[in-house]
């Protein structure tokens, strides 16, 4: 693990140590995550690849130091096999993503308010790993090779929301999320004489949870 990812993990832990003097929220979360694909080109032709779409789960920890102003770290595990079609021909090769982040998060009603829509943003890091088996031949390889690697890149996220109250300590919510990161050019590696467009890629995930507040 890079010194980057280390020292990221230990603001979080120094961070959420800091949680538990003010209103604290802990909460499991699930859902599905949509990545819009990606074009590779070449003299050749093209072909398009990318992430499939797959159950999303995780875990929160938050704080609302202020009546509008809270703050959260995040774990998120994503089911997210690669995938590579040209041709009417498509492969798929077996893979994972992780994501730790914090964010800010903007309530348009104050901590009492039992419907509370917010606006977050904030970073982290991404881990995405191919957990396939490798083989010799790989359909496509023409284009791009799947690979079994671990590519860590910096993400940010934006997204909007709804808390709405369930009980005295007691909140489920509902939130679309938009993780943006560089383009994944290790896991999923051009054929020489190919490109992988675009420069960042998206990962939006629909997402619901249930929490406790104390």
């Amino acid at each position: 693990m890079t010194r980057t990812v280390q020292g990221f993990f230990l603001s979080c832990g120094l961070i959420g140590a800091a949680a538990f003097g003010q209103s604290r929220e802990f909460g499991v979360i699930g859902g599905m995550g949509f990545a819009p694909g990606l074009t590779l080109s070449g003299p050749a032709g093209s072909a398009q690849t990318g992430f499939r779409n797959g159950g999303v789960v995780g875990v929160f920890l938050g704080q609302d130091p202020y009546p509008h102003l809270g703050g959260e770290i995040r774990y998120l595990y994503r089911m997210s096999d690669m995938k590579l079609s040209a041709g009417g021909v498509s492969t798929k090769f077996d893979a994972r993503t992780q994501i730790v982040h914090m964010d800010l998060l903007l309530h348009a009603r104050p901590g009492e308010a039992a419907v509370r829509p917010f606006v977050a943003f904030g970073g982290g890091v991404k881990l995405i790993q191919g957990t396939g088996a490798e083989a010799s031949y790989q359909p496509l390889h023409e284009f791009a090779a799947l690979t079994k690697t671990l590519q860590v890149q910096p993400t940010g996220d934006v997204g909007v929301g709804v808390k709405v109250s369930a009980g005295r300590h007691l909140r489920v919510r509902f939130e679309v999320r938009d993780y943006i990161s560089a383009k994944p050019d290790k896991v999923i590696a051009a054929s020489p004489g190919f490109q992988l467009g675009g420069g960042v890629m998206h990962d939006i995930l629909a997402l619901a949870a249930l929490s406790v507040t104390w």
